[in-house]
């Protein structure tokens, strides 16, 4: 019997169950997902994408015999949506909980890493991905891609909103999936965008220098505006002014950590 590996999970913001538990759910290599309304004590299997025409394509390039859900978001403004990131291949999507199943569209990112939705922009999907940096305003109906300033945009993976301000978007990059992952070769950045400055910016300030650092996965406070957190192998950051600057919080860093691949943030306020 082959062995699955949890790839993912996710919390609904607007869904629970009966026991006014948050809907859980995780994903798994390879791809299939389990929703859960009870916190976990019964699960639902959830698998029926596998159909899909696109899914014969579907190949995870370090393993390509085999594929995962990568990332799964389910919609902050309306009960049912769910989008699901499979690595690699398509981004697909539910509007009822996952009964029935949207195959990708032309022009949609393939190889989606990580997908936020916005409670202030009904409709809005964001894209970090190994192709790119891609938005849509029709929950993924049409896609475009937007590069501009973004001189590292081969291959994205960490992105976070800012929780007040849909127009505010960190994301992370680099050159390509070596030079993020590889401890041997790493070279990242990382990356801003504002209402204020439709193009990206480089963040530089309070963030590591980009030799030697591990591709950072992103995180914004949901309950404060403004706020960001970013991780990598040098440690975690904070931004309190809508990403501009950053500070490294003071916490036991053991050495053997510059020398991991953390692969996950959460924050609780």
């Amino acid at each position: 019997m082959s062995k699955s590996y949890i790839t993912s999970i996710s919390v609904s913001p607007i869904e629970k169950g009966e026991s006014g538990l948050s809907k859980l759910y995780f994903d798994t290599e390879p791809s299939v997902i389990f929703s859960s309304t009870d916190g976990g004590q019964t699960w639902e299997k959830i698998n029926g994408f596998n159909k899909l025409n696109s899914s014969s394509t579907w190949s995870f390039p370090p393993r390509p015999w085999t594929h995962h859900v990568r990332w799964i978001e389910p919609d902050k403004n309306k009960e049912g949506y769910i989008f699901a990131a499979i690595e690699a291949g398509a981004l697909i999507k539910s509007l009822d909980g996952g009964k029935t199943w949207i195959d990708r569209v032309e022009y949609s990112p393939y190889d989606t890493h990580v997908l936020r939705t916005h409670k202030k922009a009904p409709k809005r999907l964001y894209s970090a991905a190994g192709d790119g940096y891609f938005e849509s305003d029709d929950y993924g109906e049409s896609w475009k891609k937007f590069d501009d300033g973004l001189d590292h945009h081969t291959y994205l993976f960490g992105l976070a909103v800012n929780s007040i301000d849909p127009q505010n978007i960190i994301v992370s990059a680099a050159s390509s999936a070596w030079k993020s992952h590889s401890i041997q070769d790493l070279e990242s950045f990382v990356y801003r965008r504002s209402s204020d400055d439709k193009k990206w910016n480089l963040i530089t300030d309070g963030i590591p220098n980009s030799k030697g650092t591990v591709i950072s996965m992103l995180e914004s406070n949901p309950n404060r505006g403004d706020e960001f957190y970013c991780l990598n192998n040098r440690g975690i950051y904070c931004s309190k002014d809508s990403g501009i600057s950053w500070e490294i919080l003071e916490i036991p860093w053991p050495k053997e950590y510059y020398l991991q691949h953390p692969w996950a943030l959460a924050i609780q306020d």
